[in-house]
């Protein structure tokens, strides 16, 4: 019941321009920008993007960690995604984990799922960890390692699910949930329906399709003008080939794609599909755009960076509100600079918005639905 309240007074917060904001439900954390992959849809990996992002300090350890979870806790934060990066390189992840549940935190995190051995499986059921998605962009070994940058990168992330599988089966329980993580692209989009085979196969109960972004200098520059200083820098997301966003003669076989895949689905496994997919927005797919016209993600949640920087949301990486090191979370939560972003976002959103692939999810309640109602 508190949760609710919260979210509805985050809503309403957010619906009525307020630049302040009760303290938030869920935030990210980025543990690392460390990962043995080379993918073709990300940019992480990179020299460029590491001697940008991590400039001088050592990032975040544990009890700087445990430190940030326990004010977190006080604030009634009850959800963490933790990502980076490969989240499972960091030899305390499972500490970090453990003390969330500690504290009944509901924590998730995705991995590539290539260190997941016996002894990694057995840790990861163990932990209580909530979710865990595991990234596979092809049920075929050659294409899914192609996409990947990394060789038998398909054969260790099935294999590390059928441990998990094996191990939950020992222990009788169902946690984590273990679903598979596909990047739709040009690359794999006419073979999506074989992913919900291997799911089957490996006894996984839920897939995401995501459509990849693409992030251009062009846009980026945009925005930093719009925003009347640099919000955003070397992206994740920054340069990625626009041939992996999908073909015209791809995107004339969406309807086809997207019903076979929801038949295969069918009532045995959760297709959580993008909105940009079941939308159905032609243009925009080709354009590498998502249906954006609003974002409350300011509102309820923020991110933290691998050196403590808090930041409003994914792709507005540059603007730092505060950093955990130098003051308290509740301290920067609604800051000069907190405020100052919200509302700007409340008024407009710039360009590199429509490059995000999280806003688009958030469908309207019905206090949003009343209140545009009523504004417009």
């Amino acid at each position: 019941m508190v949760q609710l309240f919260k979210k509805i007074k985050h809503e309403l917060s957010y619906g009525f321009g307020a630049s302040y904001a009760p303290y938030p439900t869920g935030i990210t954390i980025e543990l690392n920008y460390n990962c043995m992959f080379r993918c073709k849809i990300c940019q992480m990996w990179k020299d460029d993007f590491k001697n940008t992002r991590l400039v001088g300090d050592k990032i975040l350890g544990k009890d700087e960690l445990l430190r940030i979870i326990d004010e977190l806790s006080g604030l009634k934060v009850n959800y963490i995604y933790f990502c980076g990066g490969e989240p499972f390189l960091r030899n305390d992840f499972f500490d970090i984990v453990g003390y969330c549940k500690s504290k009944r935190i509901y924590c998730s995190t995705i991995s590539n799922g290539y260190l997941i051995d016996e002894g990694l499986s057995e840790k990861i059921v163990a932990s209580k960890l909530d979710v865990l998605g595991i990234s596979i962009d092809s049920a075929s070994s050659s294409l899914h390692d192609e996409i990947r940058g990394a060789k038998n990168a398909f054969y260790r992330a099935t294999e590390g699910i059928r441990l998990i599988k094996k191990k939950q089966t020992e222990l009788n329980t169902e946690i984590p949930e273990v679903f598979i993580n596909c990047t739709v692209s040009s690359r794999n989009f006419m073979v999506l329906h074989e992913i919900v085979d291997l799911a089957k196969l490996l006894n996984v109960r839920r897939i995401n399709f995501n459509y990849l972004s693409v992030l251009d200098s062009k846009t980026v520059e945009l925005t930093n003008r719009v925003m009347g200083e640099k919000v955003v820098g070397y992206h994740t997301f920054s340069n990625i080939d626009t041939e992996y966003l999908l073909q015209k003669e791809q995107v004339d076989q969406l309807d086809f794609v997207i019903e076979n895949i929801k038949k295969k689905c069918g009532s045995e496994i959760k297709c959580d599909l993008d909105p940009a997919l079941a939308n159905k927005n032609k243009e925009l797919l080709l354009e590498g755009k998502f249906a954006v016209s609003r974002c409350n993600i300011p509102w309820k949640s923020a991110m933290i960076t691998p050196l403590g920087d808090v930041v409003p949301c994914a792709m507005f990486t540059d603007y730092k509100m505060g950093n955990i090191r130098e003051e308290t979370f509740s301290e920067i939560w609604n800051s000069k600079r907190a405020r100052h972003i919200r509302r700007l976002l409340s008024k407009y959103l710039p360009p590199i918005c429509q490059k995000c692939c999280m806003v688009h999810t958030d469908t309207p309640s019905l206090v949003k639905k009343i209140y545009y109602k009523f504004r417009n």
